[in-house]
């Protein structure tokens, strides 16, 4: 249901129709949210930027670039409003003209650090403002991690810009690779303690972001976005070579409900093995499906 509390702020439950699909499949989603700004701000596709607090000037401009140029391309920018590369994040988005969302760790008329209070003001503008706390909520630090559950489950890529060794962009990244979620890291200096834990990502096999052209072109497709109509279930933006077309559907379908070896995608698709490698290496190059332990291969969740 959704109850006005205040002419500014409403509380969702998972009930209504406003409230976000995407939180529904967390195993705890939140049993209310409390909304300022915009409901529809989260039906775009949405891409989580977030990072450290103690971020390098490097660490913002980037987070700000990324940002701008992400809700150029239709992108909506979900960050935690703190400190550092989140701040960045916001501020990119709304120089860019576009939408953001802000999800706090206390109550949603509480900006933190209060030096953000002028931030929120201006994301509500163009966006919306989430919070699991009902109004007059101070962030605690047990907050936080739930909120980085939230971050992590509304967004279709999530990319953290810098981390250190510990931190709850770590954990935000974590929380969205356990739901099949993409999580993108940035590359830093290898001098730099905010580098190691986006390091860490670029290790345990996070998709690298290595330039700010086109960036977002990258990101792909977002649930039934870029499907074409012809080839329904294939994504219209895939990248192929010739006389790939044929198999890549056949694969596509193969992979629409359980990740598979190659033995029985080759089986349930048709396609010979040595047509088939090449074609997966492409796949998983551009983004659109996983290599997991075995190895078997599924879609990327959208």
């Amino acid at each position: 249901m959704v109850d006005a509390l205040t002419p500014e702020v409403v509380r969702i439950t998972p009930s209504d129709p406003s409230y976000p699909p995407r939180l529904k499949q967390l195993h705890d989603p939140p049993a209310q949210l409390f909304v300022r700004g915009a409901l529809g701000a989260l039906e775009a596709p949405c891409v989580t930027i977030v990072g450290s607090r103690r971020s390098t000037r490097y660490g913002r401009r980037v987070a700000e670039e990324l940002a701008r140029e992400a809700v150029r391309a239709g992108w909506t920018v979900v960050s935690g409003l703190a400190l550092g590369v989140d701040g960045a994040a916001h501020r990119g988005a709304l120089e860019g003209g576009g939408v953001t969302v802000a999800v706090l760790g206390g109550g949603p008329d509480r900006a933190h650090p209060r030096t953000h209070q002028g931030l929120m003001n201006r994301v509500l503008e163009r966006g919306a403002v989430l919070a699991e706390y009902p109004p007059g909520v101070t962030p605690r630090k047990h907050h936080f991690p739930r909120r980085n559950r939230i971050l992590a489950a509304l967004s279709h890529r999530v990319v953290v810009v810098e981390a250190a060794a510990r931190s709850g962009a770590l954990v935000t990244a974590g929380l969205a690779a356990d739901m099949g979620v993409d999580v993108w890291a940035v590359p830093g200096s290898i001098y730099s303690p905010c580098s190691r834990g986006t390091h860490a990502l670029l290790e345990d096999g996070a998709i690298p972001v290595t330039s700010l052209d086109g960036w977002w072109d990258s990101l792909g497709p977002t649930g039934d976005v870029g499907r074409s109509p012809d080839r329904p279930g294939v994504p219209s933006q895939l990248e192929l070579g010739p006389g790939q077309e044929d198999s890549a559907g056949r694969v596509w379908a193969a992979l629409e409900a359980d990740p598979l070896s190659l033995e029985a995608l080759c089986a349930r698709c048709g396609v010979a093995p040595g047509d088939l490698l090449p074609l997966l290496t492409r796949l998983e190059l551009q983004g659109w499906i996983r290599r997991e332990p075995g190895p078997v291969f599924a879609r990327r969740a959208a």
